[in-house]
């Protein structure tokens, strides 16, 4: 299994959580993937930018703005990306409790969970996938990216001001 322990140092309680970081092999090679070689080295690359995302996530739930388990996305700009749209690195993150009695620790082969299972881990964090935003998917603006026009659809082009 591709897994990273990340450390991170909580100023306020001088505490260091560990966080398992599964699938980051997937993660850094979908980065790769998608991303423009010119952009792979800046901070527009979700995967250098991770580490400072998950300190940011760690800090809300400690200080309770953020409840566990917690859904988390990171974004690329189109204009970053070969297929030119938006994309969204999907994660989730949750105690280890969650990830130990919860669906997630079933979904993994048997070799894997052992691995798994180091009751110093505070937080698990699992890659999700990638999910992309195409425009026009909004089909309830019949294509239009802006708002909706006030003004209904004309049979046969006819123009409303003659």
């Amino acid at each position: 299994m591709n897994k990273t322990i990340l450390r991170i140092y909580h100023a306020p309680t001088g505490k260091i959580y560990q966080c398992l970081c599964l699938f980051m092999k997937q993660f850094t090679a979908d980065c790769e993937k998608y991303i423009i070689d010119e952009f792979i080295n800046f901070s527009v690359n979700p995967d250098i930018r991770f580490y400072s995302r998950v300190d940011g996530l760690v800090n809300d739930i400690v200080c309770g703005k953020k409840t566990l388990p917690h859904k988390f996305r990171m974004r690329v700009d189109s204009r970053h990306t070969y297929e030119q749209r938006p994309l969204m690195f999907s994660f989730r993150i949750m105690d280890n409790t969650c990830f130990q009695c919860g669906v997630f620790l079933n979904s993994l082969p048997e070799k894997e969970k052992t691995a798994c299972t180091d009751k110093e881990i505070d937080f698990v964090i699992m890659y999700k996938g990638t999910e992309g935003i195409k425009n026009g998917d909004d089909t309830a603006k019949d294509g239009f990216c802006g708002l909706k026009p006030q003004v209904p659809a004309l049979v046969g082009g006819a123009c409303p001001a003659q």
